[in-house]
């Protein structure tokens, strides 16, 4: 109802009056705008302020992104977490970020968050799950509804703990949506990357936490979370929990996967690359000889941020 329905012979000045109906297209713009005030713009997979995130060379790294999309494929229901651990400069961001353009491409990709210590709004968990919801509505558009009556329901809801944010705007929406339809496949892979640079480490435990519980209620969306951090002792500690680890499968980045190998593919592609745009390419037919680009890979010690600095000088 209007202000003053019906009301006659009387004036008032200097009021404006806004009549938003509950309901309205206006009222549900104004609810998700809500949202749209906590997330964190920059830490999606394609956000710009991540425009030249680093990424796998297109022949390096198959055995490690093949076990990842073997995961995401399976039809396992126990195993609903990922946790690819590794030193820093090992390459885990960088399989991140191809993992999420391969399965956004592939139409499975759900939602990414990409934590960076040194990025403002990136390196907390404030507005971890605001940001995974709205990306939600995007990749799944039927969910917005969803999203708005949460928020509607309890407008405090980004103030809540981590667990209940991932509970009511996550899975919930999730299940609700796959009961409403189960015939239509949506996306259902959510990457979080580089979990470690989250600034307050009882956070880290607090997100894994939540996440584990989450998933594990969840009977109905097949759901997946791919997480990647550095193995500190409280991430590892909390992986290692019983209710945690049963629903968890890890993947270490170590010599298993031969990172000398490609990183001496990488090596040999980067230098081809400079020969090519060289303004003395010609001169440089045998550079560099097999000799330098053993020392470089040695040098590496299985970590691409060496050779990505000596390419970059």
């Amino acid at each position: 109802m209007c202000l003053f329905d019906q009301a006659s012979k009387f004036n008032i000045y200097g009021l404006n009056q806004t009549d938003i109906r509950i309901g309205s297209k206006q009222h549900k713009e104004k609810v998700f705008e809500r949202l749209q005030n906590e997330i964190v713009s920059g830490a999606s997979h394609d956000a710009g302020e991540r425009y030249d995130a680093p990424k796998c060379h297109h022949k390096t790294r198959k055995a490690v992104l093949g076990n990842i999309k073997s995961w995401i494929d399976s039809d396992n229901e126990a195993m609903k977490i990922m946790w690819l651990y590794g030193p820093a400069g090992g390459g885990k961001s960088a399989i991140a970020q191809t993992t999420a353009e391969d399965c956004h491409d592939e139409g499975k990709l759900a939602a990414s968050f990409f934590f960076s210590r040194f990025a403002a709004g990136r390196n907390k968990k404030d507005g971890l799950v605001a940001t995974i919801a709205s990306q939600l509505c995007v990749s799944i558009p039927n969910i917005k509804e969803y999203v708005i009556k949460q928020i509607e329901k309890n407008p405090n809801i980004f103030k809540l703990k981590i667990k209940t944010q991932m509970q009511s705007l996550v899975i919930e929406l999730l299940s609700l949506l796959n009961k409403a339809d189960t015939s239509i496949s949506y996306p259902r892979l959510i990457i979080i990357d580089g979990l470690d640079e989250c600034e307050i480490r009882k956070d880290q435990a607090e997100i894994i936490k939540a996440i584990a519980k989450s998933v594990s209620m969840d009977r109905s969306s097949q759901l997946r979370v791919f997480l990647t951090s550095r193995p500190e002792v409280e991430i590892r500690q909390t992986f290692n929990e019983e209710s945690i680890s049963s629903i968890c499968t890890r993947l270490a980045l170590d010599d298993t996967f031969d990172p000398d190998k490609d990183i001496e593919l990488f090596v040999r592609s980067c230098f081809q690359s400079l020969k090519h745009h060289h303004i003395l390419n010609s001169m440089l037919v045998s550079w560099p000889d097999d000799k330098d680009v053993d020392t470089i890979v040695r040098k590496s010690s299985g970590k691409f941020i060496y050779l990505s600095t000596v390419i970059h000088y």
